[in-house]
């Protein structure tokens, strides 16, 4: 009678918690615990370049600028970043060189 009355209330207390208790796994178990999805994580990269700002007229380095980028590789990082530095009118880029790839 009293393991009759100890299942009532753990049964009760499970439905009076809205069905939180979790079941016990048997230890005979033929399934994974977690299944191999294959799923893989791309990991976003991020880079700070900076380059030298050059006059077209007479070919002089008038300044440097930075510019930041992001991508799902090192390589697409960095050269988003590049796309990024701003170069006004009449000048180049060149000589970038990465600052920061984290």
């Amino acid at each position: 009678m009293r393991k009759l009355r100890t299942a009532l209330t753990v049964g009760a207390l499970a439905v009076a918690l809205g069905g939180l208790a979790a079941p016990v796994a048997s230890a005979d178990s033929t399934r994974p615990a977690a299944p191999e999805s294959g799923i893989t994580i791309q990991r976003t990269w991020h880079a700070t370049v900076q380059c030298q700002i050059v006059r077209i007229s007479d070919n002089n380095v008038v300044g440097y600028d930075r510019g930041t980028g992001s991508g799902n590789s090192e390589e697409a990082a960095i050269n988003d970043a590049k796309r990024n530095v701003p170069v006004p009118q009449g000048h180049y880029k060149r000589h970038c060189d990465v600052k920061r790839l984290w």
